[in-house]
């Protein structure tokens, strides 16, 4: 079996970026339902009526402050993939965010 090795920048910094969304997710999912809707009311500064604003307003919260170097954060069905050129990663999010955007 191929040992994988860094090759880029973005190589260096897949670990550090994964390892602090993982540390927000875990962060969020330790919050209540209606304590988690305050902190992602309190990051956005405004009220979320339908399911694509709570989407965009939870991505926001999660990796907002954090240094993501060129990573880019979206939805799957899985959970939150991190993508960077060819390299792609998908965090699961947990049963409590899970029934936050649903």
């Amino acid at each position: 079996m191929p040992k994988k090795r860094p090759h880029d920048r973005a190589d260096l910094f897949m670990a550090p970026v994964l390892l602090d969304v993982d540390e927000r997710i875990s962060q969020l999912a330790q919050l209540d339902a209606q304590a988690l809707a305050d902190r992602v009311l309190v990051h956005v500064n405004h009220e979320t009526s339908d399911g694509a604003e709570l989407r965009d307003a939870l991505l926001a919260t999660l990796t907002d402050g954090l240094e993501l170097h060129g990573w880019k954060a979206k939805w799957h069905d899985r959970g939150l993939r991190l993508t960077h050129g060819e390299h792609s990663v998908v965090l699961g999010l947990g049963p409590e965010l899970r029934a936050y955007l649903s």
